[in-house]
């Protein structure tokens, strides 16, 4: 094992080896003397990017064919390494220990109330530990992050993860006092007001991704979330790029020397629905993407396959793609009323379902600018009829939304209502079907050889097909 692999595995918590020379790894990680804690939590928000950007849920979802090159619409990527992100979470565990420990936490305060930045460092985690989980499972959680006082930690099961970060998020929430919000946070400028929408919008959205698990408990978080949520688009969470390469939308820098990216077939025939590839019945698909460049048209890219000829096929819109700036979304109203109106559904609130649907498609069509008067006639066309509405309208409203919209459609999926999609006719990386998760680093037996096989056993296959506990 090479140095920089001995370095990170005892960073995380992981090693192979019992006997190494350590040289200055064995210093404490955990308890910094001189960093800052606005600059380890700019360091911490710079991670969010990698989330919201990610181009193969995104594919999974099927908003997006690739052009040239298939294998990433065709389930290539088996191993995916969760290593980087515990990186992340020391950065925030940094931020705990420097304003909870009595020696740090006067000096802390010129970065705000101490009891500010522990809750948002402690928010933040639990949004990295939650998409962890998601894609996972089980990982390492209640061992993590010990370094030599347990390299070899425990893969906790994603129902008790679950429970723990929701204990996590009220403790943080409770947190927040008046004083000054967190230096260094530039997602929300130091609002702690922010933090706290940001913090029950994560709650009531884990709350409703419990629906198939363990709905009664869900059905408690959803409801403590509920009036705490985001209540308009003013609202709401976006990572925001700025016009520098060294920050800036990563679609814009992917789209600078060719079109690797281009709309599906699926989503593009969905939209069109009753309309056609130059009126489609969704006026929402004007604005979220551009038609052909050699027709004219809205033509979908065949999913799954080779599509060199990209100028034949619909793209991501200029707006996205040619602007550095462009934001993208953590969580938006529209995804907040699609759950208001499933839980009302679902029997969870007294609210009502059909007048919630109706908002979200509203507030989805708002946020992609479309005119009123088209948004109206398409709400009036497409009427609720249940749950199927719902598993159809949030598809399209999380566009772009790749691991968010991935891992709604499993639960969706789970519950019998999802946006029907297909796989593939050739996949790779030995799926079956449509990823139902990530499988873990290829190196990731010899680093804790015991815990993963304990996890393998109880999960099921390391692979991309294996069902998760939310799903299940």
């Amino acid at each position: 094992m090479n140095k920089f692999l001995v370095v990170l595995a005892l960073t995380i918590g992981f090693t192979s080896c019992d006997t190494v020379d350590y040289g200055d790894t064995n210093v404490n990680t955990n308890s910094p003397s001189d960093a800052s804690p606005g600059a380890l939590l700019t360091s911490a928000e710079r991670s969010v990017s990698s989330i919201v950007d990610a181009t193969a849920p995104n594919l999974y979802a099927q908003y997006l064919s690739n052009g040239q090159y298939a294998d990433e619409s065709q389930y290539s990527t088996l191993n995916w390494s969760f290593n980087g992100w515990y990186s992340t979470l020391i950065d925030l565990q940094n931020i705990v220990e420097l304003n909870s420990n009595e020696a740090t936490a006067t000096n802390a305060q010129a970065y705000g109330s101490n009891a500010n930045q522990i809750a948002a460092a402690s928010i933040l985690r639990v949004y990295f530990l939650k998409h962890m989980t998601e894609r996972w499972g089980r990982i390492p959680y209640t061992e993590a992050l010990m370094g030599l006082d347990n390299p070899y930690p425990v893969f906790d099961s994603q129902e008790s993860i679950y429970n723990g970060l929701i204990s996590e998020l009220d403790a943080a929430l409770a947190m927040i006092d008046g004083g000054n919000g967190p230096a260094g946070d530039y997602i929300f400028g130091g609002d702690m007001s922010q933090w706290e929408t940001f913090g029950n919008t994560m709650k009531l959205v884990m709350g409703l991704r419990m629906s198939n698990a363990d709905p009664s408990t869900g059905q408690a978080w959803f409801n403590d979330a509920l009036s705490e949520v985001i209540s308009s688009n003013a609202e709401n969470l976006y990572y925001p790029y700025l016009g520098e390469e060294a920050n800036d939308n990563p679609w814009e820098d992917r789209f600078q020397t060719r079109r690797d990216y281009l709309l599906a077939d699926t989503f593009v025939d969905a939209l069109i629905g009753s309309g056609t590839s130059t009126a489609p019945e969704d006026p929402r698909l004007f604005e979220m993407g551009e038609p052909a460049f050699n027709t004219g048209e809205f033509t979908g890219a065949p999913y799954g396959e080779i599509n060199s000829a990209t100028d034949n096929y619909a793209w991501i819109t200029d707006d996205i793609i040619f602007n550095q700036q462009a934001p993208l979304y953590m969580f938006t109203y529209s995804e907040v009323l699609f759950a208001r109106a499933e839980a009302a559904e679902l029997g969870w609130t007294n609210e009502d379902a059909e007048s919630l649907y109706e908002q979200a498609i509203q507030a989805s069509m708002d946020q992609w600018g479309v005119a009123t008067a088209d948004a109206t006639a398409y709400i009036a066309a497409n009427p609720y009829a249940g749950l199927e509405s719902i598993g159809y309208e949030k598809w399209v409203a999380l566009y772009l939304q790749g691991y968010e919209s991935w891992t709604e459609w499993r639960r969706m999926l789970a519950m019998g209502y999802e946006k029907e999609l297909d796989p593939p006719a050739q996949m790779l990386g030995g799926a079956t079907g449509i990823p139902n998760r990530h499988a873990y680093s290829a190196t990731a037996a010899q680093l804790n050889e015991d815990n993963y096989e304990d996890a393998v056993s109880a999960q099921g296959p390391d692979d991309l097909n294996t069902t998760l506990w939310l799903f299940d």
